[in-house]
């Protein structure tokens, strides 16, 4: 079953959670051999490698996935605390950088080399738990 997109301006934080999850940490933590088993989220090479390993997720959104994706990355950065940031990537990463936001303006700098788009204000942030990246029609 598929979601529509609710509006143009809708920010749900629990996006960027659900994408890096695609980096499995939470089903794999336990396993010496993950690759982010070594993960160090102040080594800037560490968050390039993070892009690198998300790059095909990202490659595999629909348009309006990527889009809010984009969306609530943009309003996250500018609008979010460092403590909502982290707690989006709580269990995505073995370590929590302790500067969440350079952290995740890096990865951004690497998957999206255009920019992303432009906070406005009319962007609102809804996060709804139960609202699924994956299923954004």
């Amino acid at each position: 079953m598929s979601a529509r997109f609710p509006d143009p301006e809708h920010i749900n934080g629990f996006y960027l959670g659900q994408f890096f999850g695609l980096l499995g940490w939470a089903s794999r933590s336990g396993e010496a051999d993950h690759v982010l088993a070594a993960f160090n989220p102040e080594r800037p090479a560490d968050a390039a490698y993070v892009a690198q390993l998300l790059l095909p997720g990202l490659d595999n959104l629909t348009e309006a996935q990527d889009a809010a994706l984009a969306r609530t990355w943009a309003y996250a950065l500018s609008e979010f605390d460092d403590r909502d940031l982290n707690w989006f990537l709580l269990g995505r990463l073995p370590n929590l950088p302790e500067h969440p936001r350079d952290f995740l303006m890096q990865v951004a700098a690497q998957l999206y080399p255009q920019g992303l788009p432009q906070v406005d204000a009319q962007m609102r942030r809804l996060d709804l738990q139960n609202e699924s990246l994956f299923d954004l029609v």
